[in-house]
């Protein structure tokens, strides 16, 4: 595993070497080695002698120790970032200054172990999209905490952020935030671009105001380059990559990963377009878009937590929240009262009463019946989703059997639509061939078939049959499945 900047650290203290002396800052932290080192400091391991325990400890770099203002700059960061406390932030612990002419400051944090999104791309390449999802909504919340504050990061990018053992992702390294307000000093450089070329937003190339669509550009840079591999913006010099970031388009991501759910990527479109009022309002946006795609992280082997606290107390929390939202259990219905308090479920949008709302479409009389049954379970799912989340396993059913009612109706083209979401949501999750995603898949061919369009139904099915015929075989029972429904079709 690596700490915060970078290099491995399994000791609780230093390992005393025979006749050397540690450096010692504060009286009571001691130094062991330098782990990372970037435009504005440097970064080493330490102990803090009084209480026990690893720490980190910035210092600027000594080029910029006899300029005023980074030293400014450099306390500046520390009172900022003392002002916000969250599970995604390191924890700032101390700040002093090594007597000198001109001292020296430094700053004393929280001791992070981990990988940063760097060595994830190192070692795996392009990452799942559910994973990714998960990484991200984790990295906005961090930002919407400090966005709270009007603190902006300005040099998001994977080496400052970093997956924990446990799951968690720690945003690293805000020494190029500002805080924007009246009587607040922009400790920027005159002249001076901050920041990472490949990641900064158009806004910061042309030195125009920053905002937190700022950091939301970056951060969809990081998860466009999560998902496939691969840099976004490039050049032979700095100056080439910053003229890419004002005119050159980010690839379209569904064009490079067709198995991303559509309305993600068009969230992550969104968050890398050009000017900030076409970006998402703000991180929470992003987090909320991100979370319905999210799926767990205990599939890289960096995450080793197995008692997993930390989601322990976020489950907890998430708990009390629902129950606050009113999403409370509700006590099952007798018999008798079932058609009374079918109308009440809508106004209690709870895993139990989707379940209900799933069951009274078991048995339907009539047409009317089932037209209800339609209204009964949107208003449902539209409830439940908001707190379960659309990709819920029994919201994920309650949607597919709603799907199926409005296909019973003869809404085709409404059926068709619904389909046509779960498929894009669920394949990034299950894979293209999960039993659900193929069949949504052959409930949308018969949707258009139905609707008139039977060529389109027949050439879905065969471009689905010619996948699976490749990945399992032709006498595969779902392959031969799919050539009797193209027969079926054309029979019609």
């Amino acid at each position: 595993m690596r700490c915060a900047s970078g290099w491995s650290r399994h000791c609780d203290r230093p390992t005393e070497v025979v006749g050397v002396q540690p450096q010692v800052v504060g009286d009571r932290y001691e130094l062991l080695e330098q782990v990372g080192s970037g435009g504005m400091g440097r970064v080493y391991a330490g102990f803090d002698r009084n209480l026990k325990r690893r720490i980190a400890v910035k210092f600027t770099q000594p080029s910029l120790d006899d300029d005023p203002g980074w030293i400014q700059r450099f306390f500046r960061e520390a009172e900022l970032m003392a002002r916000v406390s969250h599970p995604g932030l390191p924890a700032i612990h101390d700040a002093g200054l090594i007597p000198g002419d001109p001292g020296r400051p430094y700053l004393v944090m929280e001791f992070v172990e981990g990988v940063t999104f760097d060595d994830l791309l190192a070692g795996h390449g392009s990452l799942p999209v559910g994973v990714v999802a998960a990484l991200g909504a984790q990295a906005s919340a961090v930002l919407a905490a400090t966005h709270r504050h009007r603190i902006y990061h300005r040099d998001l990018k994977p080496s400052n952020l970093m997956l924990c053992h446990d799951g968690t992702v720690k945003v690293l390294d805000f020494g190029l935030a500002v805080v924007l307000g009246a009587d607040v000093t922009r400790y920027t450089t005159t002249g001076t671009t901050l920041g990472t070329p490949a990641f900064m937003a158009p806004e910061q190339v042309e030195d125009k105001p920053v905002v937190p669509q700022t950091d939301l550009y970056a951060l969809g840079l990081v998860l466009h380059e999560l998902l496939t591999g691969t840099r976004v913006m490039t050049g032979g010099t700095p100056f080439v990559v910053w003229q890419n970031q004002i005119h050159r388009p980010a690839p379209e991501i569904a064009a490079l990963r067709p198995d991303i759910p559509a309305e993600m990527a068009e969230l992550l479109m969104s968050m890398l377009a050009k000017s900030p009022s076409h970006r998402p309002r703000d991180a929470a946006e992003v987090h909320a878009g991100l979370l319905r795609h999210a799926a767990d992280l205990g599939s890289l082997p960096e995450v080793t937590g197995l008692e997993r606290p930390a989601l322990m107390y976020a489950l907890a929390v998430g708990a009390a929240e629902l129950t606050v939202l009113g999403a409370h259990p509700v006590s099952a219905v007798e018999p008798d009262r079932r058609a009374d308090r079918l109308d009440e479920i809508a106004d209690e949008p709870s895993r139990e009463t989707l379940r209900q709302a799933i069951a009274s479409t078991d048995v339907i009389a009539d047409a009317q019946e089932r037209v209800d049954a339609v209204d009964r379970l949107t208003t449902v799912i539209t409830g439940a989703a908001a707190i379960l989340g659309s990709r819920d396993q029994e919201i994920v059913e309650a949607r597919t059997r709603l799907a199926d009612l409005q296909f019973a109706t003869g809404e085709y083209l409404t059926a068709a639509d619904l389909y046509r979401t779960l498929i894009d949501d669920l394949t990034g999750d299950q894979g293209p061939y999960s039993a659900r995603v193929l069949y949504c898949q052959q409930q949308l061919a018969r949707c258009d078939a139905r609707a008139g369009d039977a060529r389109g139904a027949v050439a879905r099915l065969q471009h689905l049959h010619t996948r699976m015929a490749v990945r399992y075989g032709e006498q595969d029972r779902r392959v031969i499945a799919l050539a009797d429904q193209m027969r079926d079709i054309d029979s019609e």
